[in-house]
């Protein structure tokens, strides 16, 4: 019988990492598994595909009883306490343990949101063991996230690389000799806004019964820290050091704007930025493809990115990359960059704000990559191996999980 698998993820979102989680997976499964039927879901959906993805109390969600299993596709797991409750459904809805008991269930290379405050009640410990004693199989994509899970726990979780790195190496492109090096910005928003908060909470998506309160940050809260005066500092330090350092790179490089259109209103941040560097021009990608995203970095000799996926996606094209990272979290100590870069080996292509202060002079960490020897493409081929190791055991697990089918209805 053919495995019928529903792949949960942020599918539906104008975002070029969400959408590259959901195909990358069932691409990866389907290899694996060829005779297996895929349906993909997103709680944020409106439209029949993806399919709106709720779950309630009782362990009801739209695929119960027609599914063998559940993958999640990478993604990010944001709470206990979540600052957006709809992300509840990630972790299996209100009440974990009675979730569609018949389907198998895989968190397969999820990471943890940057800035997610501890599970330090134990109402929040308890929700996320009934979380992870309903999961079947469990990989997260960073130690920070092992960590968090072993903290609440008690039980460790494996460490992946992030599905998508799962994708080949792309074929070396050639350079041409430049006088000046062309230095590509995809640098987005350094912090939610109203809009994003809006979005994320769902007021408007979230059905009766499939949130618990006693597990969510306030909104009004959420925004209130967003923009309270620490984070508003940093953010404003964060914009104005490295507007600053673009005008000096300008001196000497050729600046492009790469500008892609999602929810955090990435390319108006972009915009903004370009028309104070001097000289500077915007490359627009007007759509969430991650294909013309990495054919825009593959032009340049160096790039700045703020976005884990533009950084996937540099490294898979070994165009050098210097992780510029308005996301590192004063209450973690971290960020999905910083641990990112870490993890590569390339820790000293982390630029951040730390409060008042940055990290270092980004106009040096710049000018040590434009000088480094290339290593992108080794580290990409590692971690590669390891993501197509790691489809490999999930694939195995699903194919286990198939005598525990319950007959449904059809795809």
């Amino acid at each position: 019988m053919a495995e019928r698998i529903a792949i949960w993820a942020g599918s539906s979102l104008p975002n070029i990492g969400d959408r590259l989680l959901a195909a990358v997976t069932e691409a990866e499964l389907s290899r694996r598994l060829p005779d297996a039927r895929f349906r993909h879901f997103c709680p944020w959906s409106t439209a029949a595909d993806p399919v709106p993805l709720w779950v309630d109390g009782a362990g009801n969600w739209p695929g119960a009883g027609s599914f063998d299993a559940v993958v999640m596709a990478g993604g990010l797991w944001s709470g206990p306490p979540f600052r957006h409750p709809i992300m509840q459904v990630f972790c299996l809805g209100p009440e974990p343990r009675a979730f569609d008991p018949g389907v198998w269930v895989a968190w397969h290379g999820v990471g943890l949101q940057d800035d997610t405050p501890g599970a330090g009640r134990d109402d929040w410990r308890g929700y996320l063991e009934a979380v992870r004693a309903r999961i079947d199989h469990l990989t997260v994509r960073s130690a920070g996230a092992a960590r968090r899970m072993a903290e609440a726990t008690g039980v460790s979780a494996g460490v992946v690389p992030d599905p998508s790195f799962a994708l080949p190496p792309a074929p070396a492109r050639s350079r041409p000799r430049r006088r000046r090096p062309l230095i590509g910005v995809a640098v987005g928003a350094p912090g939610p806004n109203a809009q994003l908060v809006t979005h994320l909470v769902g007021r408007n998506l979230t059905r009766p019964g499939t949130v618990d309160p006693a597990l969510c940050v306030p909104p009004e809260q959420v925004l209130a820290e967003a923009s309270g005066p620490q984070e508003r500092a940093a953010g404003l330090g964060f914009m104005t050091e490295l507007g600053l350092t673009l005008v000096e790179l300008a001196g000497f490089a050729d600046i492009e704007f790469i500008t892609v259109p999602n929810i955090y209103g990435d390319e108006e941040v972009g915009a903004r930025l370009a028309r104070a560097v001097p000289g500077a021009r915007t490359r627009e990608i007007r759509c969430t493809g991650a294909d013309d995203l990495r054919e825009a970095l593959a032009r340049c000799d160096l790039v700045l990115v703020s976005r884990y996926h533009s950084a996937v996606l540099a490294l898979r094209g070994a165009v050098p990359f210097v992780a510029v990272d308005p996301f590192w979290s004063r209450r973690n100590g971290t960020s999905k960059l910083h641990e990112l870069t870490g993890e590569l080996g390339l820790a000293h292509r982390h630029w951040t704000h730390r409060g008042t202060q940055a990290t270092e002079d980004l106009l040096e960490v710049v000018e040590r990559a434009l000088a480094d020897e290339p290593v992108e493409a080794a580290a990409y081929r590692d971690m590669h191996v390891r993501a197509t190791a790691a489809f490999d055991r999930l694939a195995e697990g699903l194919r286990a999980a198939r005598p525990r089918a319950i007959p449904g209805r059809s795809l």
